[in-house]
């Protein structure tokens, strides 16, 4: 956003990962931001938030809302129609994203496993789905580190499992999450797979939501939202 000093934070870099949208890097660079954290001290709570994100209360009240909270703030559910993802094997994921020729040819590929194959079949982990976005305890973070790297060969060849990995490591091992999902504000545009980027003419929706954060932000599309959501936390 610019103009933000981490004047009373600490900053920790990790090696650069090239990340395309779906493909399994966007999970190994999670995973090691992850190992990052826990390496850097023992966390009460953890966020992963994107860089379009924004928090929607102070500092002060974020901390206090997790302070008694055991479960884990991630979305968790089971739609039949996204386990194609695990169950086929995906080619060409990396380059998929705006060549439609090369989607296709993933597409078509997905043709003859249809009769054959389900991965899905003997997996060690429960079928999940939702959102990437969390705030979980630094028990259920270490948990899916773990968990990943005893795991990593099922999601390989799938496409988008960041909307999987964690849901499915947490709940094959029984933690309980918190009613309210992820606690971030999103809106969708009807038939469009990816959250709209908020305006200033959303901002009553965003302070009505009850949430913690917000997204998605682009202060070169709308700058006012962004002040304005500044201004509250």
């Amino acid at each position: 956003m610019g103009g933000v000093n981490a004047r009373y934070s600490n900053i920790y870099l990790v090696k650069s990962i090239d990340v395309r949208w779906s493909d399994i890097l966007l999970a190994d660079a999670e995973v090691c931001l992850f190992k990052r954290v826990l390496d850097a001290g023992d966390y009460g709570r953890i966020h992963l938030l994107s860089g379009a994100d924004l928090p929607l209360r102070s500092q002060d009240e974020i901390h206090s809302f997790f302070r008694n909270c055991k479960e884990e703030f991630i979305d968790v559910r089971q739609p039949d129609r996204f386990k194609k993802r695990l169950r086929y094997y995906h080619f060409f994921v990396r380059s998929r994203r705006n060549r439609p020729v090369v989607d296709f040819m993933r597409r078509l590929l997905l043709i003859p496993q249809l009769p054959f194959v389900n991965r899905l079949r003997h997996s060690p982990l429960d079928y999940s789905y939702g959102s990437e976005w969390c705030s979980l305890t630094s028990k259920a973070v270490k948990e899916i580190v773990v968990g990943y790297s005893l795991h990593r060969d099922m999601f390989r060849h799938t496409t988008c499992c960041d909307e999987h990995y964690k849901q499915m490591i947490l709940k094959t091992k029984g933690y309980a999450f918190a009613e309210e999902g992820c606690l971030r504000f999103v809106m969708f545009d009807e038939g469009c797979p990816s959250p709209k980027t908020l305006k200033i003419g959303d901002l009553q929706l965003i302070q009505d939501s009850g949430c913690l954060f917000a997204r998605k932000f682009d202060i070169n599309e709308d700058r006012e939202v962004v002040e304005r959501v500044l201004a509250i936390g």
